[in-house]
């Protein structure tokens, strides 16, 4: 099986790495585990239809590439769950016990937004042909549009930069655990 991430893609600037990943996905291009994540987006999604705004090049903005035949879809919650406890124990690793999941999609540090995750799928009836697992994480940001409330990045935690693509490589050995 190939892993999580074993290719990465980088964009620097993209409209939104889930729509990307669709395109690749659509045009015969991606398979399973293949990553895209970029510097830039300008047109990042977040759940029901909110944006996803990050300082170029200062966080993880990342599309994972999914083939999850193995999982009927009437169980979709087992893969989000699953996504979502791999984001949960990389942030966790880094940031301490102050870190949470508020189900089934935000990274939280204490009352603090630190990222979120949005998973697209494509069906093919009652047949699972692909998903894409975004996943959005407050990495180097340091200063946040206004209109965010409570949000938090990794630098703010610890007081430190962090190399973000050497990040992107440890969150997806973590995705990794979690999806087998």
């Amino acid at each position: 099986m190939i892993s999580l991430g074993e290719t990465l893609s980088f964009l620097p600037r993209v409209d939104s790495t889930n729509n990307y990943a669709m395109a690749q996905i659509r045009a015969g291009l991606a398979k399973h585990g293949n990553g895209y994540f970029a510097a830039e987006q300008t047109a990042g999604k977040g759940q029901r239809g909110k944006g996803w705004q990050a300082e170029p090049g200062a966080n993880i903005i990342l599309s994972l590439v999914l083939q999850p035949h193995w999982l009927q879809v009437s169980r979709q919650f087992h893969l989000s769950a699953a996504v979502a406890l791999g984001c949960y124990d990389f942030f966790h690793s880094l940031a301490g016990d102050d870190t949470s999941l508020k189900w089934p999609n935000d990274i939280y540090w204490r009352d603090r937004k630190a990222g979120g995750i949005l998973i697209e799928n494509l069906l093919s009836g009652n047949s699972w042909q692909f998903s894409v697992a975004g996943i959005g994480l407050n990495i180097n940001q340091t200063h946040f549009p206004d209109a965010l409330a409570n949000p938090v990045s990794l630098r703010q935690i610890t007081g430190r930069e962090w190399d973000v693509p050497h990040l992107i490589k440890e969150l997806c050995r973590c995705l990794q655990l979690r999806y087998q």
